[in-house]
């Protein structure tokens, strides 16, 4: 074996031997407080019905945790955080082809290993010319440690409202965000932590109630 093909294994074996090896640092779960503010499961139907008394049903759900490596690399080895990135509670319906979903997502920092409390926001989606989706986002910057606080702040918490000659307590009316103005959208989404999305109020004025 020549002189150079010994001193390069050499440094290959010795390469080898330092290099570190991959670590966990921390797992960064949900707490159950951070959960609950979602009573769904993701295996009820929900029901609804409108200004007209059609019937609009919501199924096939599923309610997950989404996980991912948060990784922090050097020297081709790499340490990192397992953190549950987000909550996704998601229904969907043939009016539209139509979904609506509930999303905690979680705010982790890798580098300086911080979490801030995580916010909760709701989705409605259809599409109107596929492949293209129109999507409603109601409440991104909601924090589930303080939710009730800042909904009184921004004026979308009611002590009591009534939806369609019902009453209900606690109720959380949220606004929506749409980039596509001319398009149908979501107006308001009322919601209570106890009973979960109560109604929807569209772009066209129709009102969609819970059907228990």
């Amino acid at each position: 074996m020549s002189r150079i093909k010994k001193i390069t294994l050499i440094m290959l074996a010795i390469a080898v031997s330092s290099c570190c090896k991959s670590s966990l640092i921390d797992i960064i779960s949900f707490s159950e407080s951070d959960l609950k503010v979602n009573p769904y499961t993701g295996n009820e139907i929900l029901k609804f019905v409108d200004d007209s008394s059609n019937i609009i049903i919501y199924e096939n759900g599923y309610r997950r945790i989404n996980q991912q490596e948060e990784k922090e690399c050097s020297g081709g080895c790499c340490d990192y955080y397992l953190v549950d990135r987000s909550d996704n509670t998601y229904y969907e319906s043939t009016y539209l082809e139509s979904n609506l979903q509930v999303v905690i997502l979680n705010s982790f920092d890798k580098y300086s290993g911080n979490s801030e409390s995580p916010t909760i926001h709701f989705v409605w989606d259809y599409y109107e010319i596929k492949p293209n989706v129109t999507s409603t986002s109601f409440g991104g910057m909601l924090r589930v440690d303080s939710m009730k606080q800042i909904a009184i702040d921004s004026g979308w918490f009611h002590n009591s409202l009534t939806l369609r000659g019902k009453q209900y307590a606690d109720v959380y009316a949220i606004p929506g965000y749409c980039p596509y103005p001319d398009r149908l959208k979501g107006d308001s989404l009322y919601f209570s932590e106890s009973e979960g999305i109560l109604g929807l109020k569209f772009s066209d004025g129709n009102l969609w109630t819970k059907i228990d």
